[in-house]
């Protein structure tokens, strides 16, 4: 049975992310526990295979979440900082959703500590790849 919960991470997502954590100076990150979260993500997440990371949320991936207890659904994607566009809604992994949501698969439920206290926890209920070439 595939845990749900697991951190799971394509080989290509976590290159990716290791390399902007690398160039981001502490000055440069929005928030240096953003920085310090992120790397230990990329510290526990299971690595597989670029081919086998289809249903779980990586970089560039749109994904689609309840936000309980509310149950209001959202949408969107996990970009790299500098891609960020609130109003298009592409948020940036340092962001504290983004954060819950990196390396979860459809079906996980995240507890959550966001800026809106009324939320907390995640449902994850659809997961679209990248469209990235892997």
């Amino acid at each position: 049975m595939v845990d749900r919960n697991e951190l799971v991470m394509s080989t290509n997502d976590a290159a990716t992310l290791s390399a902007v954590l690398a160039t981001l100076s502490t000055r440069e990150a929005p928030a240096p526990e953003a920085a310090e979260e992120l790397a230990e993500i990329l510290d526990g997440v299971t690595l597989v295979p670029n081919a086998s990371a289809r249903d779980v949320i990586g970089l560039d991936a749109e994904v689609t979440y309840v936000e309980l207890p509310r149950g209001r659904a959202r949408t969107v994607r996990l970009v790299h900082p500098a891609a960020a566009d609130s109003a298009a809604a592409r948020v940036s992994v340092f962001a504290p959703v983004a954060r819950a949501l990196l390396g979860r698969r459809i079906g996980a439920r995240v507890p959550v500590a966001l800026p809106d206290a009324e939320i907390d926890e995640l449902h994850v209920v659809a997961v679209s790849p990248s469209q990235r070439r892997s």
